[in-house]
């Protein structure tokens, strides 16, 4: 309950990105943070619904040796009082036990070794779509280590083409980290997804949780969404 105190407290003071609703959807990572053995992970991330500008939060717990999702937890409300960060504070008091067993304190968060820059809304033109390629440099242990994230064209369908960027069709990612590859689904990573960008790179001992975003069509513009890849490094 101690933890949950902090946790709480430090969330209502610092900022206030996702509290209010943008054009498009951009779920904010709230807080990344690794149990005391580095084998979990756990993401909260919360915002403002685009259209029904109702609040959700989401409570994410990875393995970062399978790269599996263990737990996902959401809620939504539709009280215009609620913010996200109390829905991510019920969902902390509700799965208490569950982090608990995984060795997980919440107080405890992660300082992101890299984050890009946030758009004020999500635009297209600011993710990768398919042919194209870039490498981040990201400061690992005593050194920058090259993350590449590389976007290639599928044959998926998508119900809403006509709501891509011109000539575009859905898309997979491929993620490498220093020549090794943490992550390659022959699919894209959510429905109609076309465009892929690296967010955010969370790191403890030889564990990564490296956050990606799958741009997809959306209600006034696209939708981001968090893709979690949880890895370890060799």
């Amino acid at each position: 309950m101690r933890s949950l105190l902090r946790w709480t407290a430090a969330l209502v003071t610092g900022a206030l990105l996702g509290e209010t609703a943008l054009a498009g959807d951009w779920p904010v990572v709230r807080q990344v943070s690794f149990s005391a053995d580095s084998r979990r992970v756990l993401v909260l991330t919360g915002h403002v619904q685009d259209g029904s500008g109702f609040p959700e939060a989401t409570l994410h717990l990875l393995d970062t040796g399978t790269g599996r999702t263990l737990s996902r937890q959401s809620l939504t409300s539709q009280d215009p009082a609620v913010t996200p960060s109390d829905l991510l504070g019920r969902l902390l008091r509700t799965q208490s036990a569950r982090l608990q067993a995984a060795g997980i304190d919440p107080a405890r968060a992660s300082r992101p070794r890299y984050v890009a820059p946030a758009p004020t809304l999500p635009r297209w033109s600011d993710a990768l779509k398919a042919g194209e390629s870039r490498t981040q440099p990201v400061f690992l242990w005593s050194r920058p280590v090259p993350f590449v994230l590389k976007v290639q064209r599928t044959a998926a369908a998508c119900a809403f083409p006509d709501l891509l960027p011109g000539g575009e069709r859905p898309a997979r990612y491929t993620l490498s980290v220093n020549g090794q590859v943490v992550s390659a689904p022959g699919a894209p990573a959510a429905p109609c997804a076309a465009r892929y960008l690296l967010e955010r790179v969370d790191l403890r001992g030889n564990r990564v949780l490296v956050t990606l975003r799958a741009y997809q069509p959306g209600f006034e513009g696209p939708t981001a969404l968090p893709v979690f890849v949880a890895a370890t490094l060799r």
